[in-house]
């Protein structure tokens, strides 16, 4: 069972069928909760978005033999669950839980991993004995994990694959002692900018949504006043990953302006996806060569990798502001 292609757990299958019962019917059921459990099911309630017809039928299963919807699309807002919190406990208590689920949620350490490119996660990591290696990655989203082993060098890449396929239970101590460490290191990447890694995310996130002349202007007075801070939300705003929203004509005219051997560079520590969006836009022999190259090259230090990325990067960001390319957004605006 599963909602658009993920699977659904015990949170997701309460929160659908309470969404579904509605406010009246569901309230005598979370009256006595506990607040703790309440808060986690109003979260999962607030962030149901559209519900399929064939997923909620297979959640709800004899009750929709009783109450069949006409509508295939069934779609949870923040109305329903105040609604419901409303109706099923007194004020003091609703209004509190509301408040709880209306905070920013604090990103876990795993979370703001996965948010960064896979050579600067590969940096934080590169030190470390191959067993905390693939403890790290383990925690990981599989399509991060994966881009951050094609750049560790061939020796460790087998040694963390080994170690990844051997881990069944971790000390919850040692977990607890890796993040803690992940936690420092990510604090000190943002340096002495006074704001924290979540908050880092947050300004890049919204800068990227603003109109491009607002957030050029941004941009360029906070370069002003703190070049230190700017230079750490420049590292977030355009990352090299960034290139897969590229359509087809705007990779062609970056290949026009950038060399092959910072390209091959570049790509060694690229998702293979964007590898394939610039092969799909070369010459069949062009692309051929390219990858015999890379093929050949074997490991690099993730200091060219990263060296090539950016000489990319500035290229990309001079091509548009000149309008020859578009980024969209306000992360084209550095």
């Amino acid at each position: 069972m599963n909602r658009n292609g993920t699977e659904l757990t015990g949170d997701d299958k309460a929160a659908i069928l309470l969404f579904a019962l509605g406010p009246e019917v569901a309230a005598p059921l979370v009256q006595n909760m506990d607040d703790k459990t309440m808060i986690r099911l109003a979260r999962r309630m607030e962030n149901l978005g559209k519900i399929e017809g064939s997923t909620l039928s297979k959640v709800l299963d004899e009750y929709l033999d009783l109450h069949e919807s006409d509508d295939p699309m069934m779609h949870s807002s923040r109305k329903d669950v105040v609604a419901l919190l409303n109706l099923a406990m007194e004020k003091e208590r609703a209004d509190m839980i509301i408040g709880d689920i209306s905070k920013p949620r604090k990103l876990t350490v795993w979370e703001k991993l996965s948010r960064i490119k896979p050579s600067m996660i590969a940096t934080y990591i590169e030190d470390e004995h191959p067993q905390t290696v693939a403890l790290i990655l383990g925690n990981l989203d599989t399509s991060v994990a994966s881009h951050v082993i094609a750049i560790l060098p061939d020796d460790m890449q087998m040694s963390v694959v080994m170690r990844m396929s051997k881990i069944e239970t971790v000390p919850q101590d040692l977990v607890n002692d890796i993040e803690e460490t992940l936690e420092k290191e990510l604090a000190e990447a943002t340096g002495d900018t006074g704001i924290s890694f979540d908050g880092m995310v947050s300004v890049v996130e919204i800068l990227k949504s603003l109109d491009k002349s607002v957030s050029k202007m941004i941009l360029e007075r906070l370069e002003e006043q703190d070049q230190e801070l700017y230079s750490q939300v420049d590292k977030l705003l355009l990352v090299f990953e960034d290139l897969l929203e590229l359509t087809a004509k705007d990779i062609q005219t970056i290949l026009k302006h950038i060399s092959s051997d910072d390209l091959v560079r570049a790509l060694k520590g690229a998702p293979d996806e964007l590898a394939e969006s610039f092969f799909a836009n070369m010459s069949q022999r062009a692309s051929e060569i390219m990858r015999e190259d890379m093929q050949v090259m074997g490991p690099m230090k993730l200091a060219d990798v990263e060296e090539a990325q950016q000489n990319i990067l500035q290229t990309v960001r001079k091509l548009d502001e000149d309008g020859s390319v578009s980024l969209g957004g306000g992360g084209d605006m550095l």
